[in-house]
């Protein structure tokens, strides 16, 4: 029997006769031209190491790590134009991660800003809110009722209220670095009175934290301090290694899917009891890295490397990859050596959002946004059917 025929073997098996381990699938079934690349748009300067996407009405948002906020026009995908950009290497330092309100923006570099986004043609910065360390490098954002949680790389985990977009309010910040948390916070989801948040710090005993963050029904969170770690995660040196965790998406109020960059793959958690998380499955992602991650009915969407992949979690315990766009004109660069590391780093396809058929994805390396249309409708149903 050959490799390839004994791994489809194995992640035919049960759960639990794989080593004790969440299951590898292996299994793939990918159209020809599932995923269509139908639009791009390219700017070194606007769209300078695109980040993040999000996307309101007719338009993309899209921060980028070299200082730039772009305001695309996507009302047709396949000739997406730039209507507007931020670009300052310093004011918008580290941008990475946005969240639309209506009239505003709320935009996550090395400070928190709030960006008048009523005239697309014309943005404006409201309010800026600056208070390093505590506010620094934001990757993450998730909403709880009027307050923000971030994801900070330099070690906490900020709260604002939000209850009014145009002036937000710093509320406080969770040393998470300090209290036996994650020392470099990527990525936060919210669901329920839970949080989880992943640490792309490398080889530590648990990279994924679940806080309890509210009480039952509550409309506001905690005080910080309040906070409690209620689960984790455990690494291993085996397939349900999470290493380098750094993005995380719920559904269902049970399910959290978690990408990996150390491993280069893609865990599948049952959270329905914070206090006992449990792995149901971990997969290989079709290249390096799992950076951009985002869940649509039973559709897991997962960038990296030069690939994007759609991932069938009908079975949360089985997920199947579904279809692959790899290299091509979205993807043409690899290598890139001006990393802030200073080594290379050969990430590309970095965070992505699914709408009416279209996948939209930025490139990080190559300063772009792309858009795949999913042509084939059984892909597209997925993302209309709830995991059971």
């Amino acid at each position: 029997m050959n490799c390839r025929a004994f791994l489809v073997l194995v992640s035919l098996l049960p759960t639990t006769l794989i080593f004790g381990q969440p299951s590898a699938s292996t299994e793939v079934v990918r159209p020809p031209g599932a995923l269509e690349l139908v639009g791009l748009l390219r700017d070194d300067r606007a769209l300078n190491r695109a980040h993040d996407v999000e996307l309101q009405g007719d338009l993309a948002f899209v921060p980028g790590k070299g200082g730039s906020l772009a305001i695309i026009d996507i009302s047709d995908p396949t000739a997406p134009k730039l209507i507007s950009s931020l670009v300052d290497s310093v004011e918008y330092e580290d941008a990475e991660t946005v969240l639309p309100m209506g009239d505003v923006l709320l935009l996550g570099t090395r400070d928190f800003l709030a960006i008048d986004i009523s005239d697309p043609a014309d943005p404006r910065v409201l309010k800026k809110i600056a208070d390093r360390p505590r506010i620094d490098r934001i990757n993450g954002m998730a909403r709880f009722s009027n307050h923000l949680l971030t994801a900070n790389k330099s070690g906490y985990i900020g709260v604002f209220d939000i209850s009014n977009p145009k002036g937000p309010k710093y509320v406080e910040a969770l040393h998470s670095a300090e209290t036996g948390g994650p020392k470099q916070p990527h990525d936060i989801a919210v669901w329920g009175n839970h949080a989880i948040i992943v640490d792309t710090l490398q080889h530590k005993p648990s990279s994924v934290f679940i806080y309890r963050i509210a009480e039952s029904g509550a409309s506001k969170p905690l005080p910080a301090a309040k906070w409690t770690i209620v689960g984790t995660v455990s690494n291993s040196d085996n397939e349900g290694d999470l290493q380098g965790a750094n993005r995380v998406v719920t559904w269902g109020g049970r399910y959290a899917g978690i990408g990996a960059f150390e491993p280069d793959r893609v865990g599948i958690i049952d959270v329905s009891n914070p206090t006992r998380p449990r792995q149901l499955a971990n997969m290989p992602v079709c290249d390096i890295d799992a950076t951009g991650m985002a869940i649509y009915g039973s559709m897991l969407l997962v960038s990296g490397g030069e690939c994007v992949e759609a991932i069938d979690v009908t079975d949360p315990s089985r997920p199947v990859s579904v279809a692959q766009y790899r290299g091509g004109r979205l993807f043409p660069t690899r290598r890139y050596d001006q990393h802030v590391s200073g080594t290379p780093h050969y990430d590309n396809g970095h965070d992505l959002v699914y709408r009416d058929g279209y996948i939209y994805v930025t490139a990080q390396n190559d300063n772009s946004l792309g858009i795949l249309k999913v042509t084939d409708p059984r892909i597209r149903k997925l993302a209309e059917t709830q995991v059971r």
